[in-house]
């Protein structure tokens, strides 16, 4: 009777031992679970990007924002910085006319509107960018489209938005009266030519084009160059590229260490 007792005490303590270092086991594994999170809470990443002579990497908490919106923010700040679109407008010389093509234009336009789409980082800022963004997109893509026409159809210079500025020339484009056209042009050309760094020779091309059987057409290819679509261009308002979006971009990170070239 004593031993049965014996083992029945013997056998409860070994189970009350093994229960213990169980628990035990669950608490080192619960305790390396909360430890682990709190790791992930703190976690940084970082993003690298370029600008004209410089490499940068910025640290930032992927909890704001993703990798994907700050590529497509940096792209809104610096890759589609300058002009909005690439397709020619504009001719030089008479064979340049036909090789101005409205379908490559619309083409590039919803080729590059369609990035517009992508996700950036949602702030008021750059919400702010990505609206004043398109809408560059949008008015120069109208003043090319109307400038190709307008090479077959100079009625269409009459009614945009960019007639009343530009009415000097859209007036004396569309119309009949020649005498007027090539007074126009010279005027323009003494315009030019102030500006010009070799007066006598940008002269001596206006001659030899003012002499030429096809001066007509080089009369509205300059007037439509130098004075259309240059008066049309100064009317779009560009996204001011002074050095605030590169700020601002900066801003979204923890950290930035920058590499530069020597100029």
């Amino acid at each position: 009777m004593r031993k049965i007792t014996l083992i029945i005490i013997i056998s409860f303590f070994v189970l009350c031992c093994v229960d213990k270092e169980k628990n035990a086991e669950n608490k080192i594994v619960s305790f390396k679970k909360s430890d682990t999170i709190t790791v992930n809470s703190n976690t940084t990443a970082v993003f690298k990007w370029t600008t004209d002579l410089c490499e940068n990497i910025g640290t930032y908490n992927p909890k704001k924002y993703s990798e994907e919106e700050l590529k497509n923010t940096y792209d809104l700040w610096f890759t589609f910085s300058g002009i909005a679109l690439e397709t020619n407008s504009n001719a030089h010389y008479v064979e340049d006319i036909e090789k101005l093509n409205i379908y490559k234009l619309m083409s590039e336009y919803m080729e590059k509107k369609s990035l517009y789409n992508r996700k950036i980082v949602a702030t008021s800022f750059w919400n702010k960018i990505k609206a004043e963004k398109l809408q560059e997109l949008e008015d120069e893509y109208q003043l090319r489209k109307i400038t190709i026409e307008a090479y077959s159809n100079p009625l269409v210079l009459l009614n945009n938005k960019y007639t009343e500025y530009c009415s000097e020339y859209a007036n004396v484009l569309s119309g009949n009266d020649t005498i007027q056209l090539l007074k126009s042009w010279y005027k323009l050309i003494e315009q030019e030519k102030s500006k010009n760094g070799s007066p006598e020779k940008f002269m001596e091309r206006f001659h030899e084009k003012y002499y030429s059987k096809d001066r007509l057409i080089y009369a509205k290819i300059e007037l439509m160059t130098y004075g259309w679509w240059n008066c049309g261009n100064s009317k779009i308002k560009r996204v001011n590229n002074d050095g605030t979006l590169e700020r601002e971009f900066n801003r979204l990170f923890i950290d930035v260490k920058t590499e530069c070239d020597e100029p």
